[in-house]
């Protein structure tokens, strides 16, 4: 109890007649946590009582992550907030095909034109304030259509603000998924890309106020040369302060909840065997990103760090906005895929 405390200092935790442990975190999420199995476990092996609570911290953190209307009934999950999104725009547009992808992204199709509209900036603003909810979906849909004025892609590529082109770090099958999209509405435009290892590549977008829009290779966005140092550089000044929270060995870094996997590209927060130049790890720095919202770091040489890392990871690559299981490492200026997930019950790579 002691721990969680620590980490959510606002928090309400109390044991039930049950032994279990209640939670009530300042956002509003109740939760109770079952301690038999975590018991059972330290029974057998006492040792583990540490990476046990530290389990059991982190999952609190997480499920405090939102926001009070999250704890709502009343609340729509981000797949029922796009359904929604997508009728006001089905009426904006009467002529144009608009359906909601996998990922919880609208697809807009209309005059030869395509566009994958996120969510997240949106339902972030519905979460803060669910009172709200027709006013955002109206404030979306009015900036969309501002935005889709011109009437070919050559006039949108014209108008595409430069500032705020951003490096959205996306997965192999996210990627495939959604240039299988394309081809199946008969569309031969592709995403502009670039690959950072074999597992993750660099989607660029234009981060507007109301929408972020995946950019086309056959945008003109300038020297592709100077594009990811142009794209970090705005990411950089577009995020809020990256926040770093200490459980353990493992470091959870956040930075507004839209672009932490795209922190991998912030190169000083790497360099030197440190993070961020401060937080030393044990070993190299290994990291994972099972979610677009989720960053955790540990060390190569931390059992403790690697063991708590991919518990989290199997529970957040369930989630609506899924990357990755896989864990990388930082070698030699980059990050590569971090041994075998078969040996990882061992903590050995």
């Amino acid at each position: 109890m002691a721990a969680m405390k620590a980490a959510v200092p606002d928090a309400t935790v109390r044991v039930t007649e049950q032994n279990d442990v209640f939670v009530r975190a300042p956002n509003g999420m109740q939760a109770v946590m079952g301690l038999a199995d975590s018991y059972a476990r330290y029974k057998r092996d006492p040792a583990t009582l540490d990476n046990i609570l530290q389990m059991h911290t982190l999952a609190l953190v997480f499920r405090s992550k939102g926001n009070r209307a999250t704890a709502s009934a009343e609340m729509l999950s981000t797949r029922a907030f796009a359904e929604r999104m997508a009728r006001a725009l089905r009426a904006a547009y009467p002529s144009a095909t608009v359906s909601v992808n996998a990922q919880d992204e609208v697809e807009l199709r209309a005059d030869g034109r395509s566009l994958t509209l996120i969510m997240t900036n949106a339902y972030g603003m519905y979460r803060r304030e669910p009172n709200r909810l027709d006013e955002v979906i109206g404030l979306y849909v009015a900036g969309t259509q501002e935005r889709t004025k011109a009437s070919t892609a050559a006039k949108t590529a014209a108008g595409l603000d430069r500032a705020r082109i951003v490096p959205v770090v996306k997965d192999r099958q996210w990627l495939d998924d959604n240039v299988r999209g394309l081809k199946a509405r008969g569309l031969a435009a592709e995403f502009l890309t670039e690959d950072l290892n074999k597992e993750l590549v660099i989607v660029y977008a234009e981060d507007g106020e109301n929408r972020t829009r995946y950019l086309m290779a056959a945008e003109d966005v300038g020297d592709r040369k100077q594009l990811r140092a142009l794209a970090v550089k705005n990411l950089m000044r577009l995020l809020p302060k990256a926040e770093m929270r200490n459980l353990g060995d493992v470091t959870i870094i956040s930075a507004g909840g839209d672009y932490e996997a795209s922190l991998l590209l912030f190169e000083h927060l790497w360099t030197g065997g440190k993070i961020n130049g401060q937080i030393e790890v044990k070993g190299d720095i290994v990291v994972a990103v099972p979610a677009k919202d989720v960053l955790l770091v540990t060390g190569s040489r931390s059992r403790e760090g690697l063991k708590a890392v991919r518990e989290i990871v199997a529970k957040e690559v369930q989630g609506p906005h899924r990357l990755t299981d896989t864990l990388f490492v930082y070698r030699d200026g980059r990050f590569q895929r971090f041994g075998r997930p078969s040996r990882a019950a061992s903590g050995k790579e």
